[in-house]
């Protein structure tokens, strides 16, 4: 049985919106953490997000065929792809967390780390939640990009 239009959008959606979470938790928590209240910027920034993705998702789920819903259809995908999948998933998580850790603990030199993560936008690892928040927010960039993914090859082209 092949899963329907809507649940294939609901669970890209759902994935998103995990996503945002996560990142406005994992901001919030650095800003207060390093003093560093320029970080509440993703928090407003995520729930904007949310709002175009659920507002573009219902005109999905409720307009019949046509321009409206494709349009809707197209900027879902393009905001999912560009805030929660490449924007935090793949740099926030994967660059500013991931990448940062694995160098960090795998012994590059101060000048490395100083020059691929300059300081202030960027702390050197020493707080485990907003590390770990950080490169979680990489795994669940992946299952919201696999999420998109299968609405984007399903879910616009159901089977006839």
């Amino acid at each position: 049985m092949h899963d329907t239009r809507d649940e294939l959008l609901s669970r890209a959606l759902h994935a998103a919106v995990v996503m945002l979470l996560l990142t406005s938790v994992h901001h919030a928590y650095g800003a207060y953490v390093y003093a560093t209240l320029w970080r509440l910027h993703v928090v407003i920034v995520a729930g904007l997000t949310a709002l175009a993705l659920w507002g573009a998702a219902h005109v999905v789920r409720h307009r019949p065929a046509g321009l409206a819903r494709t349009i809707a259809t197209v900027t879902f995908c393009l905001v999912d792809f560009i805030m929660p999948v490449a924007g935090i998933g793949l740099f926030e998580g994967g660059y500013n967390h991931l990448l940062k850790n694995a160098l960090y603990f795998g012994g590059a030199s101060p000048q490395v780390m100083t020059r691929l993560f300059p300081p202030p936008a960027y702390e050197l690892p020493g707080d485990w939640f907003f590390e770990g928040t950080g490169i979680l927010q990489f795994v669940v960039g992946a299952f919201a990009a696999y999420r998109l993914y299968r609405f984007t090859r399903d879910g616009m082209h159901p089977p006839r």
